[in-house]
């Protein structure tokens, strides 16, 4: 399987519970938008998008591996349920994996004739799982789950962007589905039937989690956050980020002490909340790369993905409390000045290691790019503290040639060249 060394824009930064820290890209080799990502636990998670793209992480999100490109369509939405993960997309195809997303096969079918599916979820309540979308696609799958046979359902006749079960569904048997036009639907029987509630709110609804049995939030157009405290009764909007921007997807992620929840949204929109939703940080805004999905491994690690950012890539944003990927801070010693030393080994293939030393603590930039000038990786957009920082570059996904790498900052910039023969 092709693997790639986080070459998606990909950005880190260290959080605490009451202070977040600034983000940080870089990028990668997948040359699809991704529009979704789910994890399992820490390490293993699943990013689906454009050209049916499914790539898998086993070590949390340092590297990825293209699992399947099979289907030339869009993959909207991807969760892992105790019956297999499942991604949906256009043409009402719905693919599945029984062993954690290294290897997929079709569930249901693509077909011209049926709509897009835009969500998918577990219902623990009578071990089901659901998947809707566009124009009341709504279809159900029950155990044993072997026979794939996805039974559609209609009482539902308008556009569904999301579908959420509550931590205790399957006792309390509540869940709520997001739709368009300030449409959301709240369930208290286990999703045996849906009943419309208000929100007044006409714009599209793109997500829906719940925090814990009761409280449950919403996220969606022109910056809209609608926030529930009776399980999908009543809504109230929070005024703090009410914009032109688009809100795409909500996670959350709790410790039992601690609750994060994170959104992400159009033009690099992400924020986060650590007060059960109701204020923000605003950690990254204005990038321009469009983000579409999120995920949260614990209280201080998640992954957003996104749009293509290049010809040869799409976006991905990575929080760690480590750090940033792929970069190793060598020495706290302050240097005396500025240097970029040659990468080792050179020719390399596919892997080499580029050295670099900051006297200050700034925002700095490393990046490649081929003989005609052209971006291929950006490795580091992120402010330093004072250093020698070590990056490994993977360079998997580029052709045998001549490579520029580039080292700068408001003070500084340096270039060298570098070789890759395969």
């Amino acid at each position: 399987m092709k693997k790639i060394i986080l070459s998606l824009l990909l950005s880190i930064f260290s959080l605490s519970i009451s202070n977040a820290q600034p983000w940080t890209l870089y990028q990668t080799g997948v040359p699809y938008s991704l529009f979704a990502v789910d994890f399992l636990n820490a390490n293993t998670g699943v990013a689906v998008g454009q050209g049916g793209t499914i790539i898998q992480t086993l070590d949390g999100g340092v590297e990825w591996s293209v699992r399947s490109q099979t289907i030339n369509i869009w993959l909207n939405d991807v969760a892992y349920t105790p019956a297999g993960v499942f991604a949906v997309g256009m043409g009402g195809v719905i693919m599945r994996s029984q062993d954690n997303g290294s290897t997929w096969q079709v569930s249901r079918a693509f077909s011209h004739e049926d709509h897009t599916l835009r969500g998918v979820a577990y219902n623990p309540f009578d071990n089901t799982v659901h998947a809707v979308g566009y124009a009341g696609s709504y279809y159900v799958l029950s155990a044993p789950f072997t026979n794939g046979t996805w039974v559609q359902r209609f009482d539902i006749p308008y556009t569904m962007h999301s579908i959420a079960f509550a931590p205790n569904a399957d006792i309390n048997g509540r869940g709520i589905i997001a739709g368009t036009d300030g449409k959301v639907w709240r369930s208290t029987n286990g999703g045996s039937s849906w009943t419309p509630r208000n929100t007044n709110r006409y714009d599209y609804m793109n997500d829906v989690v719940f925090l814990n049995d009761d409280v449950a939030m919403i996220c969606g157009n022109n910056g809209t956050i609608l926030r529930s405290t009776n399980w999908g009764g009543t809504w109230s909007l929070n005024l703090q980020f009410l914009t032109v921007e688009h809100l795409r997807s909500i996670d959350m992620f709790t410790d039992g002490m601690n609750t994060k929840v994170t959104i992400c949204g159009d033009h690099g929109k992400i924020m986060t909340s650590n007060d059960n939703g109701f204020t923000f940080i605003d950690q990254l805004n204005g990038e321009g790369r469009h983000m579409y999905g999120v995920s949260l491994l614990s209280v201080t690690d998640g992954i957003t993905v996104g749009e293509i950012g290049s010809a040869t890539s799409g976006a991905m944003y990575v929080t760690s409390a480590n750090g940033i990927v792929g970069i190793t801070n060598l020495n706290t010693e302050v240097p005396s000045k500025y240097k970029l030393e040659q990468n080792y080994p050179n020719p390399f293939n596919p892997v080499t290691k580029i050295k670099f030393a900051l006297p200050v603590s700034e925002q700095v930039i490393l990046s490649v790019y081929d003989m005609t000038g052209r971006e291929v990786a950006n490795l580091v957009n992120s402010k330093l503290n004072a250093g020698t920082y070590e990056f490994s570059f993977d360079g998997t996904n580029l052709s045998s040639g001549v490579y520029i790498y580039k080292l700068s900052s408001n003070s500084f910039s340096e270039t060298k060249k570098m070789s890759l023969i395969k």
